[in-house]
């Protein structure tokens, strides 16, 4: 492969290892790619394929020493990014080129506030006044849609939900207006709305300004709306090149199609996920010919033999594969894995919630009353049926956290009542409580957080039987081993350390210390929201299968609807701290009744969809503060009328389970979704 001789960014057979003990890890091989100006190319690919290395050796982030460059070469709006200068580098790096990481709360300052580290980087590249620099900085949120952006302005990262805190990295990379801008899985924590808005500005700005983008992402329907092209990465090398709607259409390289056929959106909902067997390999000796044979259905002889770069169909579109063009490509037929018996939900409640609010006191007077209050539930009333799994979708800081808090009993309500399994726990002692919290447990978003590296495995695992009075090792470690093998993992790997296992084997050993009291109830926070999508296939088949066997009760808050819709049996919508919308999953997601559940599935990237992400709408988002009169999406609501203005109930619509907090649901238009 060649790279363009009229890009932006141009990268030609690069090479780099990152020197260990135990060798030289081969993290590029041969990496040929190129951004034109105005152009957004997609980087997809598994964890561990190197399209993170690829991104921060365009604008050389690795740090030096750790990383060699052994061939190749890299230019960057004509410099030569292998020979030039760290002085000339700080030039470049946000003003010239910028990039939006993953996690936003490693890239901000915890000690700034938000406002100034904004400011810092507008004056560090630009010649203007601090007041202009505010200014700007707050011109650059109220784009990023962040509601009330003077308080915000004001606030320390950790104040801000992580929705927000993203919104305020994505606004601090474009305050410099570059003509480069690399995105790092920029939308994995951001709700589809936002996200939505965040992309429709990216392609505003790339085809406005002649930005050159490197979009670098696991979910292929935003690269099916948002980008021009896309290559497609495997153990470090390129295996796919093309126009995105040819190469998502029709792709020609096995790990393409084995990628496609990992999505929800290809399976029947409660049915196993087609996930690719195996894992990306050890890249510590040189692999001969193709990397992918030992996962690949297709591999023969010859593929010990490294494969050409061919282009069998459409001009532009190659694969690396020696039968490019001649496997048949994924279609919607469902897995063939042998089905998972579900569980069946009963009509018994395990949790109630009856007019539950939460109020935070937002800063207090010298009589220490408090000068305002968030108010983050605003009468919920919900159950969570034994067996069942409740998904819980809506915006950032809408509320779902704060409700799954509260559920745990974590966070006690301002007002209403929380039962579980028919007790209220307002009513229980401490140590009455400490008994019922054995009964719920949680898996959060992000493993590497969750897990002590210090504790071996099986130590985290039984983590919550020793706290609950278990001392026996010999015991602890039998059930280690138990729980390991429950969630497909290794019975002789409990001795080992969470740095030595993949970012999916780390959200199975979440899932397992979760089971080790024999929990009712688990509350999964975004479990596959930082998992690339085979391995996301790998855990959502893990926990239908421990529901099945286990009878288990999830609540499940994502901002993926994709996933939301395949796993749970009934669906809640929120919006400013109220349930808005709540029925089945087939209900809610296929026919919405509510105005904010239309807007947020529409919102939705399509990997079918022909049509570009439409452009972000001008509106202030609703401050959880001071709270609207009336329905409180009146104002953002495009079926609005006369009663809106009245406080809305969750009222049941037609004759089934399906309720909705609007009086004019019956009122609302056909949902035809594109």
């Amino acid at each position: 492969m060649q790279a363009g001789t009229d890009s932006i960014v141009s990268v030609d057979d690069l090479s780099l290892v990152f020197p260990t003990y135990h060798g030289d890890v081969r993290a590029l091989s041969g990496v040929t790619l190129d951004v034109r100006p105005g152009e957004i190319v997609g980087l997809v690919g598994e964890s561990g394929s190197g399209k993170s290395v690829t991104a921060m050796s365009v604008i050389r982030l690795l740090p030096p020493g750790m990383a060699r460059f052994t061939g190749g070469s890299l230019s960057l709006l004509g410099h030569d990014m292998l020979a030039i200068g760290e002085r000339a580098l700080e030039d470049i790096r946000g003003k010239d080129a910028s990039m939006i990481f993953q996690e936003p709360m490693s890239a901000l300052n915890p000690t700034i506030r938000i406002g100034k580290q904004i400011v810092q980087v507008i004056r560090q590249h630009e010649a203007i006044s601090e007041a202009e620099a505010k200014k700007r900085a707050a011109a650059l949120l109220g784009e990023m849609q962040v509601p009330d952006a003077a308080r915000v302005m004001r606030n320390y990262p950790f104040e801000l939900s992580g929705g927000m805190r993203q919104r305020v990295l994505i606004a601090m990379a474009f305050s410099c207006n570059p003509s480069v801008l690399i995105c790092d899985e920029p939308t994995t924590a951001l709700d589809v709305t936002v996200q939505a808005q965040v992309l429709a500005l990216i392609r505003e700005r790339a085809r406005a300004r002649g930005t050159a983008v490197l979009f670098i992402t696991h979910d292929l329907a935003v690269v099916r709306q948002l980008c021009d092209r896309v290559y497609v990465m495997y153990a470090g090398r390129m295996v796919e090149e093309g126009r995105t709607a040819d190469l998502l259409a029709h792709p020609l390289h096995p790990y393409t199609q084995a990628l496609l056929r990992s999505l929800p959106e290809l399976a029947e909902p409660k049915q196993p996920l087609a996930a690719i067997p195996g894992t990306v390999p050890a890249l510590l000796t040189e692999i001969k010919g193709c990397a992918f044979r030992w996962r690949c259905a297709h591999a023969v002889a010859r593929c010990t033999e490294t494969p050409p770069f061919v282009s069998p169909g459409e001009a532009g579109h190659r694969a690396a594969c020696w039968f490019a063009g001649e496997i048949a490509p994924p279609t919607p037929a469902r897995s063939t894995s042998a089905s998972i018996a579900t569980s069946e939900a009963t009509s018994e409640a395990l949790v109630r919630l009856e007019g539950v609010e939460v109020g935070f006191p937002l800063g207090r007077s010298w009589l220490g009353r408090p000068k305002a209050m968030v108010h983050a539930l605003n009468g919920v009333d919900l159950e969570i049926r034994a067996g069942e799994t409740l998904g819980i979708v809506g915006e950032s800081g809408c509320g779902k956290s704060t409700l799954a808090e509260v559920v745990m009993a974590l966070q006690k309500p301002s007002a209403g009542r929380i039962t579980f399994d028919g007790v209220d726990l307002a009513s229980l002692d401490t140590a009455a409580l400490r008994t019922v919290r054995r009964n719920f447990q949680v898996v959060f978003q992000d493993p590497q957080s969750s897990l002590d590296p210090r504790m071996p495995v099986w130590r985290l695992i039984t983590e919550p039987l020793y706290v609950a009075g278990e001392r026996s090792s010999r015991k602890l470690k039998a059930r280690a081993e138990e729980l390991m093998r429950q969630v497909g993992l290794r019975a002789d790997q409990i001795g080992r350390y969470p740095h030595e296992f993949s970012g999916g084997q780390r959200q199975r050993i979440a899932i397992a210390r979760a089971l080790a009291l024999h929990p009712k109830l688990v509350v999964l926070d975004e479990p596959t929201s930082a998992l690339d999508v085979s391995v996301q296939a790998q855990v959502l088949n893990i926990l239908m299968e421990l529901q099945a066997s286990l009878g288990l009760t999830y609540l499940f808050i994502s901002h993926n609807v994709a996933v939301v819709r395949h796993i749970a049996d009934r669906v809640a919508v929120m919006y400013l701290g109220q349930v808005v919308e709540l029925g089945t999953a087939a209900e809610v997601l296929d026919n919405p009744r509510h105005p904010y559940t239309r807007t947020l599935i529409g919102a939705v990237p399509k990997l079918s969809a022909d049509t570009e992400i439409a452009a972000p709408a001008a509106v202030d988002l609703p401050s959880n503060v001071n709270l609207p009169e009336g329905c409180f999406f009146r104002e953002r609501c495009a079926f609005k009328a006369a009663g809106c203005e009245k406080p809305q109930a969750l009222a049941p619509w037609r004759e089934s389970g399906h309720q909705v907090r609007c009086h004019r649901a019956a009122e609302l238009p056909a949902w035809a979704q594109a």
